[in-house]
């Protein structure tokens, strides 16, 4: 199950209205709130809780509910850590401002490197971006790669192409900046995940126990709290703590250890945590007991922010890899949670329904890019890919394909070729080598790749005939440690992964400013939609001499199934259809790759792989001059397919568009471009 923030929350809430807590924690988490900026998570918590409601000056919520005493108050939060705009460049991206003074976690600014990211303007409108990482491609030609670990190192491209641009779409300087959110649950066990969930699950806690207050009678007033700003000095936290005068306080904090705890605000007076403890114990919900842990607050706040400490308890939720994108907790505790928070205070009542999330889906368009992006096929497995562009192809075409022993789609026009279009179908990803007896998956990468970018991501294990999700969690250069909730090596067996099973993070097609998109693997699934689209609007008679189009496996290590192809046919010119990586981003020398998004197709004149003629550049030059096409030329990296078919004798033009961010998650390309090169090729085959 997937919920992305893109707002598919709605169809899921449908299918998950029978269980209100493990609703509310999937809409709740996809929801976007960082600190400051709450407003989408504290309206959809007032929807769900009703009760006598109010909004103080941080934006944190409360709502209560009876009367009289003892007032119990208890309190979760509605925030996420994150970024805001703090200035745009005049080319238009995006700098940043992290909004708490000191990172939430040792390695936060990694956490979004090379991801994509959603800002919020002040109208409450969504703008897509990805921030900005060298090119691994251009990397050797560098000399020096930047070193990314703080926010002034940081650009966010939202495809503007100036400030202007970025202004027109709404976005300006105080926009937040979260990362695109993904909720998905592992193996059979209840255990969720998604970005700094910790904070939305206790949230989700207290909606459970709102639902049951009305209903039943209560010992007293109780106090709902939804506190804002915890990242970023627990500011709500300590303006309720001074605005609310509780004879019992229950605080279900973000983070903490992997097991449900619970600990007293003073190690002095544990005189509420005691309590707490003791009727959980009889509730055979089993809490391990905690010291007191101080709060971190801004120097200018007080030094105790609890006016009674013997009154407070703090509740952590049980949290696996607390503080990054990929905190897991689990669904059976959280129900416990409510029971016991219920039991405190008098209810017996179970949860009534509560209301749907109201948001509109934002689903984009379908088209072949989409189509085609949004399959996974890692080098070696790149069948899904395969099934999906012969489904693409035209009637006329699919009786003329055929796949070689190599698993190359090859659509023949022509018996012998003397032009061969070859786009690759693979990406880059990880392929699983040992299953320890944890349960936890080793893996190592396909293709070439920067760790930091893929670990503590969610992601996904590909089996011959399913994906199931998975998080990616850290483990050196070129290997993973993979955690898809089993237990034990025999667990793992029983899901039907298995050594050779690969791995990916997750993935779609964005939609960017101007006609811009970013997904992973648009390199080389745009050459592949090209190369579709090109077949989709030809007519067998405008072809006028014999061409192959091809559909390569495993170029992403080591061009291999051009090699193959390579080895029996020798065409007299093959073009390569593949990405420029370009040097047009802040973070790259424009010394070389000087190709930029939006003015044309490129000629990938020389690369890793050899020169082309210059008279064949030449060529294709004055046919995109004679069909108004744009078209650009240049110097980059990389190797491409074509380098397979040189000492067969023919003549290897690659033709491409400018990528910016190789090799990574936040790779983006033009449209514009893409439909240059379209056109180009098809010029190609008919001309």
């Amino acid at each position: 199950m997937l919920i992305s923030s893109t707002g598919q929350a709605a169809a899921a809430l449908l299918l998950l209205a029978t269980l209100p807590c493990r609703a509310n924690l999937a809409a709740l988490a996809a929801l976007d709130g960082a600190s400051g900026y709450e407003g989408a998570v504290r309206d959809y918590v007032a929807r769900a809780v009703q009760g006598r409601q109010e909004v103080d000056n941080t934006g944190s919520l409360s709502a209560s509910f009876g009367s009289g005493r003892p007032h119990t108050l208890l309190i979760a939060g509605l925030d996420e850590p994150g970024y805001v705009v703090s200035a745009i460049s005049e080319d238009g991206y995006l700098r940043l401002q992290r909004l708490s003074a000191a990172p939430p976690h040792y390695n936060f600014e990694s956490f979004f490197l090379a991801q994509p990211v959603r800002i919020t303007t002040a109208a409450g409108k969504t703008v897509s971006g990805v921030v900005a990482v060298p090119s691994v491609h251009l990397q050797p030609e560098r000399g020096v790669t930047p070193r990314l670990d703080q926010p002034e190192q940081f650009y966010v491209d939202i495809g503007a192409r100036s400030l202007r641009q970025a202004r027109e779409a709404g976005v300006d300087l105080l926009d937040p900046i979260t990362l695109e959110k993904h909720y998905f649950e592992l193996g059979t066990a209840g255990r969720a995940s998604a970005p700094w969930i910790s904070s939305r699950a206790g949230a989700s806690v207290l909606i459970d126990l709102a639902r049951r207050l009305p209903a039943g009678p209560l010992e007293g007033e109780v106090t709902l709290a939804f506190v804002s700003q915890q990242y970023s000095g627990h500011r709500g936290l300590a303006r309720l703590a001074r605005r609310v005068d509780a004879d019992r306080i229950v605080w279900l904090k973000p983070g903490g250890g992997a097991q449900p705890s619970i600990a007293p605000a003073s190690d002095d007076h544990p005189q509420m945590a005691d309590a707490l403890l003791a009727l959980a114990s009889k509730r055979k919900f089993d809490l391990e007991r905690e010291t007191a842990s101080r709060l971190v607050l801004p120097a200018y706040m007080q030094e105790e922010i609890w006016k009674h400490p013997a009154r407070v308890a703090i509740l952590s939720l049980g949290v696996e890899n607390a503080g990054t994108p990929v905190e897991v907790v689990s669904r059976s505790a959280l129900e416990k949670y409510a029971e016991l928070l219920a039991a405190l205070v008098g209810s017996s009542a179970r949860p009534s329904a509560g209301p749907l999330s109201s948001r509109a889906s934002e689903a984009v368009s379908p088209s072949t890019l989409q189509a085609l992006v949004e399959v996974y096929g890692v080098s070696g497995r790149e069948d899904p890919v395969r099934r999906a562009i012969e489904r693409l192809l035209p009637e006329w075409a699919q009786r003329k394909t055929r796949v070689d022993p190599a698993g190359n789609l090859i659509v023949e026009l022509g018996t012998r070729p003397e032009t061969v279009f070859i786009a690759h179908m693979d990406e880059l990803g990880f392929e699983i080598k040992t299953v320890e007896s944890d349960g936890r998956l080793l893996a190592e990468t396909r293709g070439g790749g920067t760790a930091e970018f893929f670990e503590w991501r969610p992601g996904m294990v590909h089996t011959r005939s399913r994906s199931l999700p998975a998080i990616l969690l850290g483990g050196g250069s070129y290997r993973l440690q993979v955690d898809m909730g089993a237990s034990s090596a025999a667990e793992v067996a029983a899901l039907g992964v298995q050594a050779g099973d690969t791995i990916t993070v997750r993935k779609k097609l964005r939609h960017l400013l101007g006609g811009r998109v970013n997904a992973r693997s648009i390199d080389d699934r745009i050459g592949c939609a090209v190369l579709v689209d090109v077949l989709r609007t030809l007519k067998p008679e405008e072809i006028r001499r014999p061409v192959w189009f091809v559909f390569s496996v495993e170029e992403e290590v080591g061009l291999r199934g051009a090699e193959f192809l390579a080895a029996s046919v020798s065409p007299r010119q093959v073009f390569p259809i593949d990405t420029f990586t370009s040097s047009d981003s802040p973070l790259e020398n424009p010394r070389m790759a000087g190709a930029r998004l939006g003015e044309g197709f490129v000629i990938r004149a020389i690369d890793s792989a050899g020169i082309a003629p210059r008279a064949a550049v030449g060529e294709v030059m004055e046919l995109a001059r004679r069909h108004q096409i744009r078209v650009q030329y240049g110097v980059t990296s990389g190797l491409n397919d074509g380098a397979k078919f040189l000492t067969g004798g023919a003549v290897n033009l690659p033709l491409g568009w400018p990528l910016r961010y190789s090799h990574s998650p936040a790779e983006v390309a033009d449209l514009a471009d893409v439909e240059a090169l379209r056109r180009i090729v098809r010029a190609l085959v008919v001309n």
